[in-house]
């Protein structure tokens, strides 16, 4: 894929962002440095400023590796970011002198067929809550980065559609403007369409389409897509009760995401990650109260969670509702850090994230009404958790697929969205 030649095109007409210093990039995140950037930081000479004696700025991305990236605060923070929410790079030496991940942040580009698409990443809180300038205000930011040979789309290959059926970028794309017309039918809530969605992948996932030709299976996308309204039905009125295992994994995973909440500080000390060994337990058994993640996840009893969260501010759902949009549009929830996944099983993926955000907004705001704070910060985790590492492990992958073998996927996604 020649990065230079490939048109760059916007994955969504309404993605919006500016910085506005609020650090939460700064905070829980791993800045790896190239070479260039490795170069610019030595020769910016921090050993030497009176703030910087005796603390490293650069460390290995681990202890076999050669890589560097920006060292961390104990609080999670970047070494380089001030009391004030700003970066010292940025106001030292200028924009251009940061890594260029800090710089590119949260503009992704992203791989399909024919073309790059610029996605603006949801991990930053304005664009979360679609705040600032529309995204084609940074198109030309990007083509000169393209230009300079600094940044590149990624050469990567399709995804396989399902594990062991692989296709071209033309058929793989066919099936993500299905799934994102699925997404985008404002026809119906939010909840129902994620439904459409699952019960779109397991019809696909069932059907037999290892020989068919490329025409053919496109067809079937095109049937499937119109069936799932009237297929979906069944769940929303019956509104069956996920099992007790179902609940369970889906525990587990809420207190991965839970670490990726923007609010939440996350030590890599002995001790803390004891804490997270204890409290994995405590999830997996579901009793008594959950633990205290301050200052955001306050111990409540595990049976308030399993209440009804009731109706939610339309501006509040929209925050969770344009997320998924924009995660359809871009294709981001497949591509990032997902390699060996198929199509199918990152929109198994793609599905949990609807009950795990009705889950730990239960637990963010027990005892109140959400505002729309509250939808933003979770929308960021749920944007971090597409690309951090646990979250794109085999265990995950498991955890997802084994959910869709016990057909408990739609189960979850109805029963927390009451």
């Amino acid at each position: 894929m020649a990065s230079k030649t490939l048109p760059i095109v916007l994955a969504s007409d309404s993605d919006r962002w500016e910085c506005r210093n609020c650090g939460v990039c700064c905070r829980g995140s791993e800045i790896p440095l190239s070479d260039l950037d490795l170069k610019k930081i030595q020769s910016q000479r921090w050993g030497e400023h009176p703030d910087f004696r005796g603390i490293k700025t650069v460390v290995a991305v681990s202890p076999f590796s050669n890589r560097k990236r920006l060292a961390h605060r104990e609080d999670g923070s970047c070494v380089f970011l001030d009391e004030r929410g700003l970066c010292r790079i940025h106001s030292q030496f200028g924009e251009d002198q940061k890594p260029l991940i800090c710089q590119v942040f949260p503009l992704q580009l992203i791989p399909r067929a024919k073309h790059g698409k610029l996605a603006i990443r949801r991990s930053c809180p304005t664009s979360a809550a679609d705040l600032g300038k529309p995204g084609n205000e940074y198109l030309h930011r990007v083509q000169n980065w393209i230009r300079d040979n600094a940044l590149k789309v990624p050469d990567i290959s399709a995804p396989a559609i399902k594990p062991g059926e692989s296709r071209g970028w033309d058929t793989v794309d066919f099936v993500f403007n299905a799934v994102e017309r699925i997404l985008s039918d404002l026809r119906f809530p939010l909840v129902r369409r994620v439904v459409h969605v699952a019960q779109f992948t397991e019809n696909l996932a069932r059907a037999n389409t290892r020989r068919w030709t490329d025409s053919k299976f496109k067809e079937l996308v095109s049937t499937l897509e119109e069936l799932v309204p009237d297929e979906s039905k069944p769940f929303f009125e019956s509104r069956t009760p996920p099992n007790g295992l179902a609940k369970l994994m889906l525990r587990q995973m809420a207190i991965e995401f839970a670490r990726l909440h923007p609010n939440y500080r996350y030590e890599g000390k002995w001790y803390r990650r004891l804490h997270h060994s204890q409290m994995s337990w405590r999830f997996a058994r579901g009793v008594g109260n959950t633990p205290s993640l301050e200052p955001v996840f306050r111990s409540i009893p595990f049976s308030e969670i399993e209440k009804p969260l009731g109706l939610v501010a339309p501006e509040v759902d929209g925050v969770l509702d344009r997320f998924f949009v924009a995660s359809s549009a871009s294709g981001i929830y497949a591509i990032a850090d997902r390699r060996g996944w198929s199509l199918v099983e990152s929109l198994r993926a793609l599905v949990i994230l609807y009950p795990i955000s009705q889950w730990l907004l239960r637990w963010t705001t027990h005892g109140r009404s959400p505002d729309l704070d509250d939808m933003v910060r979770l929308v960021v985790a749920l944007d971090r958790a597409q690309g951090f590492g646990p979250l794109s492990s085999w265990r995950h992958r498991t955890r997802v697929n084994l959910l869709s073998s016990l057909q408990q996927s739609e189960r979850l996604v109805v029963w927390y969205a009451q």
